[in-house]
């Protein structure tokens, strides 16, 4: 997989084998508005005319109310995986998950995270894995 640099290095982005969005962002970070309008950004870059399902990384990530705003509102996705490993970390997907749009689940392991995905996929009837 290919991956972007974004946010100054505080994240990578890229699109799996399987046809979802991976953003991982570096432990410590600090997420603001500027470094989400960024990553909209690219991700909409990597999926253009489309919405792909995210995995999103963020343990001992921190993200304020504008970024967790700006990611509600753009509406870029199909629906958000979020893998973390902290109790805070709980709480932020809670905070990320909390509009409509799309389907959101936390999980502290990256592999059922990626079968959640396979599973929406394949109950929506079209897989994510590209032939």
């Amino acid at each position: 997989m290919e991956e972007i640099l974004i946010a100054g290095g505080k994240g990578r982005l890229g699109v799996s084998g399987a046809g979802f969005l991976d953003l991982f962002w570096m432990p410590g970070s600090q997420v603001d508005l500027d470094d989400a309008m960024k990553s909209i950004g690219k991700i909409q870059g990597l999926s253009p005319g489309r919405a792909l399902p995210l995995l999103v990384e963020i343990t001992d990530v921190t993200m304020n109310a504008a970024a967790r705003g700006a990611y509600e509102a753009a509406k870029a996705v199909s629906a958000v995986a979020i893998v973390g490993s902290t109790v805070v970390d709980k709480v932020a997907a809670a905070a990320l998950g909390r509009h409509g749009f799309c389907p959101h689940a936390y999980f502290t392991s990256r592999a059922e995270a990626i079968q959640w995905l396979d599973g929406l996929a394949s109950s929506q009837g079209r897989g994510l894995r590209q032939a």
